[in-house]
């Protein structure tokens, strides 16, 4: 019965919009405790697109997280960035053919169906969306993003070894686990449904690192289906760092010596302790100017800046180039839309 309304929901919506686009949208956050250490949120869409013009959906800046994406029709859009930012995307083009340049202006690349896994820090990009003569073109997507340890707690890899790889899911879960998977998302009628798979898997991913003892239970009944307890990776995962923190402090806290908890966020996290500094100092700042932008206020970049804890304005305006591809002025003068910062249907 539950199955069968979501469905009519979503009948509704699309008889409702008529000849215009639609799109069931939503972001979520992972409900059962032993994923939260893991999932950040889920951002879903599934819908129609009747626009046929080209234009500009988002530009995405690099992150911390680890950025999965599910891409179930493949052709709608388009990526362009600076030569590392298109590495990930063009990459694709190497094993399945779907990654394409055909078509794409100035050297962008066309994203077509199949699974990515966007890692770390990497450089900014802009997404497009193709322009087309078909009437309509079906839209289904799912993106997960991960916390920064989750590539090495759950699949011991190093987040580093992802920076020029084109990683699959398959590469990580299995072949025969990821056909699986990937079978029953292409059948799944809502966002909600593709959350559910994609949570089921994990979790059965998770209970077999349990029993293999690469994670442990501390506390609470050893039950997948339960989710007591809290899950903990075997050796030190050191902290997310808050931007005015020191490596010296942290190895003081962890009696560990600075080259060695140095050598361990590199492992865990792909970047440096500084990178990471970096990259949430930026984001902070970012997301003061965007609430300013939509709030239509003022904003004084050199004390924005400063309560960011840049050293001064000229150090502002070069971090904030290097992770958006543009300074604080020329982002505020394009008044680019941030209304949508996450991805629409990609």
């Amino acid at each position: 019965m539950k199955k069968q309304s979501e469905e009519d929901r979503l009948k509704r919506l699309a008889e409702g919009s008529g000849d215009r686009s639609w799109a069931d949208f939503g972001t979520l956050r992972p409900e059962h405790p032993w994923l939260c250490r893991y999932v950040v949120e889920y951002t879903y869409s599934i819908g129609c697109l009747r626009e046929q013009d080209r234009r500009l959906i988002t530009r995405a800046f690099p992150s911390v997280n680890t950025q999965l994406y599910f891409e179930f029709c493949g052709g709608l859009s388009e990526v362009r960035g600076d030569d590392k930012g298109l590495v990930w995307a063009a990459s694709g083009a190497r094993e399945e053919g779907t990654g394409s340049r055909d078509g794409a202006r100035d050297g962008g690349v066309v994203i077509e169906k199949r699974t990515y896994i966007k890692h770390g820090l990497g450089s900014w990009f802009d997404i497009y969306q193709l322009g087309s003569d078909a009437p309509s073109r079906p839209i289904k997507n799912l993106k997960v993003d991960l916390h920064p340890a989750a590539i090495h707690e759950l699949f011991r890899c190093s987040p580093r070894e992802l920076a020029e790889e084109d990683l699959q899911l398959a590469d990580l879960m299995g072949a025969s686990v990821a056909a699986l998977m990937l079978e029953e998302m292409e059948a799944a009628t809502s966002g909600k449904k593709l959350i559910e798979i994609f949570d089921r898997y994990l979790l059965e991913h998770l209970w077999r690192l349990i029993r293999g003892q690469r994670l442990e239970i501390l506390g609470g009944a050893a039950s997948a289906n339960s989710g007591q307890g809290v899950i903990a990776a075997k050796g030190l995962t050191p902290p997310i760092p808050s931007p005015d923190e020191t490596l010296s402090r942290q190895a003081s806290r962890y009696n560990k010596s600075e080259r060695w908890l140095q050598k361990r966020y590199a492992e865990v996290y792909g970047m440096s302790f500084k990178q990471i500094q970096g990259n949430l100092r930026f984001h902070q700042a970012h997301r003061e100017l965007w609430q300013a932008l939509a709030s239509g206020q003022r904003v004084n970049l050199t004390e924005l800046g400063y309560r960011n804890g840049y050293f001064d304005q000229a150090h502002f305006i070069k971090a904030f180039k290097r992770y958006s591809g543009m300074t604080p002025g020329q982002y505020l003068a394009a008044h680019f839309d941030q209304q949508g910062r996450y991805l629409w249907y990609w």
